[in-house]
């Protein structure tokens, strides 16, 4: 059984929830390598920023406080008297013994601190809450045989390490279907096997840690994490569930993150995910095994390890040795990453190792190339590892009080994309899904960065390459204050523009002032201007009415559009008639730069008057006595005829003592549209308007 000295420190610079996905749980590698000893384990993020720890700067603990672990309850029961959940747990505990003390003399303890809890929802629920979750996690001390009813919470106030005094399992009870953990938003890790201070001195025993989630019915996961941190290390088990869910053993959602550091997940089923289900990232170090779990159907014994969702991904935190590790990935495609190398880890750290102990469970079409990502699987030629992307600085010059102009080259062919912060801040995350522009290799790119505030500013060029998302680089560029252009004077605003607005009633038609004679196969032209039309030089918000057809029904099924109006059979009448016609007119309003069409429209109605025409008198306006019809509803000219079927009194037009064509049938093929304006002969009697959408 391995050491695992430093746990605390390994907790200790674990990273808030919400950071970067491989930068929650973190660990000093130097203080590991000082120590001169093989510690298991260990919770790395060499990719973050956290500064490394040397444990000979640490102060030794009070191994009262919450952050020592307090020694084996089995070996000394008075180190840790019983006491009531309930109470305040700095008063002297009760003389009775206590179902606490009763388990533990029995061989189950829960301890955190010097305390014994009989449940390990009390035990967590007792864990002193913190704001600081990069700080030592509190112990919770566990042997025996644990049974949960219900499941048991890590907060986003917590930051816990469960770990096994002795052989420990924790069991799901009878009837309990739902996930034995969540983690929302705090820091839980699970660890078996023995502890040493930095004194030597065993503080944990030896011991492992199961977690067997058989059970009927369930629905749940052993470890849901709906956000925050989760690590499994050395000597602990994830075995047995059974779910319907996804995630047999762990439910990883996205913006979450595990961390596999060590020990064993297998013997477990999902409907996707019989091991783990990941939307987010694992972290993987160490020596892992996952394997051995399947989906869950009855027929089938279908491998299902870790499957990866979404933007689901294994990243490499540090050296993995001795795994064996089953993965497939949902919609799969080529060019999909299925693992990488963390920013930070060290050059002796090889993908291709971390490769040949993970096994590609997904579609036969695919496997996992060279590069970590999905390829092809009869490609004979998996491209080599690319070049390590390196962003090269040419020139920076200011060109305008908020501008400067850089020039730069990368080594690899990729996309770019520029961001700045305040001078002297932290850089910013490089963001590999953000589409940038193209950048070909060792091509000097020229870009211009535009309204930079009045204050410094520290510029980065990011560039992510085409081949291989986990190749990227950064270079920054810092512009000189005193350099900087003078801010140009602030100009004279401009008055701002009052739109005009006509009223549709402002439209004018012409041509027919006059009543008219309608002969046989005549036809007029007139003219229709609509209100604001004659705007030429509109402003923004200007409105015009534009007319687009005539008809002779105030609810046509279509509207005519040739501005003509006349009957090929003529009108016959011994007294002057007037008629109704409907003008449409369409909105339109300026959009400082182009008329744009609105769902708005208007129908005004208008009357026009039909002279006296006897057929005794009449004479063809061309000298013929043909009836000027093609045959097709149309005249020889091409104007679409229209027959009126009421006068403007609202009388019938095929009364006998209403107007009449030739043959005497109801008023025969009508004219096109005639109107007088309100201003130019006061015809206009109706106005109907069609509601704006």
């Amino acid at each position: 059984m391995r050491k695992k000295q430093l746990f605390a420190l390994l907790m200790a610079s674990a990273l808030t929830v919400g950071m970067a996905p491989t930068a929650a749980f973190a660990a000093a590698d130097t203080a590991v390598e000082s120590a001169e000893e093989e510690v298991s384990g260990e919770i790395d993020a060499s990719d973050t920023e956290a500064p490394a720890e040397d444990p000979a700067d640490t102060p030794a603990e009070d191994p009262t406080t919450p952050e020592e672990p307090a020694e084996d309850p089995a070996e000394d029961p008075t180190e840790t008297p019983a006491e009531d959940p309930a109470a305040d747990p700095t008063e002297a505990p009760a003389a009775e013994e206590t179902d606490a003390q009763a388990a533990e003399a029995e061989g189950t303890a829960i301890v955190v601190g010097e305390t014994s809890y009989p449940s390990l929802a009390e035990a967590f629920a007792a864990v002193p809450d913190t704001t600081d979750l990069t700080g030592t996690p509190t112990y919770v001390k566990v042997k025996g045989e644990i049974e949960l009813s219900a499941t048991v919470d890590v907060p986003a106030t917590k930051n816990i390490m469960l770990v096994a005094a002795e052989d420990t399992t924790i069991k799901r009870a009878a009837g309990f279907t739902g996930s034995m953990f969540t983690v929302n938003g705090g820091n839980l890790q699970m660890a078996g096997g023995s502890m040493t201070d930095t004194d030597g001195t065993t503080v944990i025993g030896n011991g492992t840690l199961t977690v067997d989630g058989t059970g009927d019915g369930v629905t749940g996961s052993i470890v849901e994490v709906i956000s925050g941190n989760y690590a499994l290390t050395d000597d602990a088990t994830l075995t047995g569930n059974k779910t319907t869910g996804n995630g047999g053993a762990i439910s990883n959602a996205a913006g979450a993150n595990v961390y596999l550091l060590g020990g064993t997940i297998t013997g477990n089923a999902a409907a996707t995910g019989g091991g783990i289900y990941s939307e987010g990232t694992v972290n993987l170090k160490g020596t892992v095994s996952v394997t051995g779990n399947t989906v869950t159907d009855a027929f089938s014994e279908t491998a299902s390890n870790v499957v990866l969702d979404k933007d689901g991904v294994i990243n490499v935190t540090g050296a993995v040795t001795d795994s064996t590790i089953g993965v497939a990935v949902q919609e799969a495609a080529a060019g999909r990453t299925v693992v990488k190398l963390a920013d930070s880890v060290t050059e002796d750290v090889k993908l291709a190792d971390v490769l040949t102990q993970i096994t590609y469970e997904g579609e036969s079409s695919l496997k996992i190339g060279e590069d970590g990502t999905l390829v092809s699987a009869t490609d004979p030629t998996p491209s080599p590892a690319e070049t390590k992307l390196v962003v090269t600085g040419k020139s920076m010059k200011w060109t305008g009080h908020d501008s400067v102009q850089l020039k730069f080259q990368s080594n690899v062919k990729g996309t770019y994309y520029i961001d700045w912060v305040k001078r002297g801040e932290k850089a910013p995350t490089i963001d590999t899904s953000k589409v940038g522009a193209p950048i070909e290799a060792d091509t000097t790119v020229t870009a211009k960065v535009t309204d930079l505030p009045d204050y410094d500013v520290d510029i980065y060029v990011c560039v992510i390459s085409d081949k291989d998302k986990s190749n990227y680089g950064h270079l920054m560029f810092q512009p000189i204050a005193a350099e900087r252009p003078a801010a140009p004077a602030t100009p004279t605003p401009t008055p701002s523009h009052t739109a005009v607005v006509p009223d549709v009633n402002e439209s004018v038609v012409q041509g027919f002032e006059n009543a008219l004679v309608f002969y046989p196969n005549t036809f007029y032209d007139f003219t229709v201007i609509g209100a604001g039309t004659q705007n030429t030089n509109p402003g923004e918000g200007d409105v015009r009415w534009v007319p687009v057809g005539w008809s002779m029904s105030s609810n046509p099924t279509s509207w005519n559009t040739s501005w003509k109006i006349g009957a090929a059979k003529g009108i016959y009448t011994e007294t002057e008639k007037a008629y109704t016609i409907y003008i449409k007119y369409n909105k339109q309003v300026y959009s400082g730069t182009n008329w744009e069409e609105t769902d708005a429209s208007e129908i005004l109605s208008y009357q026009f008057k039909a002279a006296p025409l006897t057929q005794a008198t009449v004479t063809p306006a061309d000298g013929t006595s043909g009836d000027g019809t093609s045959g097709d509803g149309t005249t020889t000219d091409g104007t679409t005829d229209v027959t009126p079927t009421t006068y403007a009194d609202g009388t019938n037009g095929t009364s006998k003592s209403a107007v009449a064509t030739g043959d005497e049938s109801p008023i025969g093929t009508m004219m096109a549209l005639a109107a007088a304006s309100v201003l130019a002969g006061g015809y206009v009697l109706v106005r109907r308007r069609k509601k704006e959408m």
